[in-house]
């Protein structure tokens, strides 16, 4: 099953990077871009919404800014985006940084990682079809209480003539 969720990684690790979205579009997702470096990647916030982020913390290799930079420019820009930082930095600062500032996740890079990235992706998809239902309901209850109101108001003026 196809699960429709955006998701770009952000990681100057390019055979990583690679290798992680095989590995996601072989569990489902289909939609998964690849930015190696971390200002490329700020410039194409304004052209998505809803969306998840796979960030490395130490982005060196592709450009200036690391992945707490990222993460702030995300969090001005495009608040509703879901970050997972993934990461080599096995440093519990680093960690409660990245959560302090917004990051929904951290998960250091290791041989389960990969795992680890489905799952938390999973749920952020899990988050996004809960939120979907929420607005199509929320839309069907305004739809029923107009026509709620227009058959009262109907049922009124027909009594009154």
């Amino acid at each position: 099953m196809s699960k429709h969720l955006k998701v770009a990684l952000v990681d100057d690790d390019i055979p990583n990077t690679e290798v992680l979205r095989d590995f996601l579009i072989r569990n489902g997702y289909s939609h998964v871009d690849k930015y190696h470096d971390g200002e490329s990647f700020v410039e194409s916030l304004d052209r998505f919404d809803e969306r998840a982020v796979v960030l490395d913390f130490d982005l060196s290799g592709g450009g200036e800014m690391n992945g707490l930079e990222v993460l702030e420019a995300i969090r001005e820009r495009s608040p509703s985006t879901h970050v997972i930082f993934f990461s080599g930095q096995d440093s519990l600062e680093v960690a409660v940084e990245a959560l302090k500032n917004g990051a929904d996740d951290y998960i250091v890079k290791s041989n389960a990682a990969f795992a680890l990235v489905k799952t938390s992706l999973d749920k952020v998809y899990d988050i996004q079809i809960l939120r979907t239902n929420e607005k199509r309901s929320q839309r069907m209850s305004l739809l029923f209480a107009v026509l709620w109101m227009a058959s009262m108001a109907a049922a009124a003026f027909f009594a009154t003539s």
